[in-house]
């Protein structure tokens, strides 16, 4: 069932709002490959001044095998929204959320979470970089090994950069550079391919 305001309001308690509703379900939601995560900041009168969305990239799980994509699903997570109030921001409230997002996600044995940045927004990318992000170059793919061999996610050309950031504490993301200017990301501490030789993500 998608999630709809409407769908949001006919689940949830009566008198409650949207907060109750999150609240209520623990801020996780199963989806068809994963899980949805889904948190909001609220000030002292309870108005939501800011909201973070987390959830499986279901379009890039969706081009790989049916037997793969709930693995790809539990490994790799996409941050979605993360919104603060104009006359919240730079307090701390997007940091805040994120970092219980990022908690729950290394309960969860999440290895790698990613977001979509504008590149004109420099602010923006900025901020991700001080959170602890690795901003991919223009056409860099993060590169990711299965047991069905390699996949990867890619520069879409949309004017957004992507973001990501290492789950787990033992694992960093790295940059591999080849000749012809080439290079693709990826994480520190997981198999290396044996035919390529790259230190690649895996899946369980």
């Amino acid at each position: 069932m998608a999630h709809t305001p409407e769908s949001v309001r006919a689940r949830a308690r009566q008198g409650r709002d949207l907060v109750g509703y999150i609240e209520a379900r623990g801020g996780v939601i199963r989806t068809r490959d994963g899980h949805t995560i889904c948190r909001v900041a609220t000030d002292q009168q309870g108005a939501v001044i800011g909201m973070i969305h987390v959830c499986p990239p279901q379009s890039w799980v969706d081009d790989h095998p049916l037997g793969l994509r709930p693995a790809l699903a539990r490994a790799v997570t996409e941050l979605g929204m993360l919104a603060v109030d104009p006359d919240h921001q730079g307090r701390g409230v997007g940091a805040s959320l994120l970092a219980v997002v990022e908690e729950h996600e290394q309960q969860l044995g999440t290895q790698l979470l990613f977001a979509k940045v504008a590149w004109n927004n420099r602010a923006s990318l900025r901020w991700y970089r001080n959170q602890g992000f690795t901003i991919a170059a223009p056409d860099e793919a993060f590169l990711i090994y299965t047991p069905h061999g390699e996949t990867s996610i890619v520069d879409l050309k949309d004017g957004h950069a992507l973001a990501y950031k290492s789950m787990q504490a033992e694992a960093r993301i790295l940059r591999k550079r080849l000749p012809g200017d080439v290079s693709f990301l990826y994480l520190s501490n997981l198999p290396a391919d044996s035919q390529h030789r790259r230190c690649l993500i895996g899946t369980r």
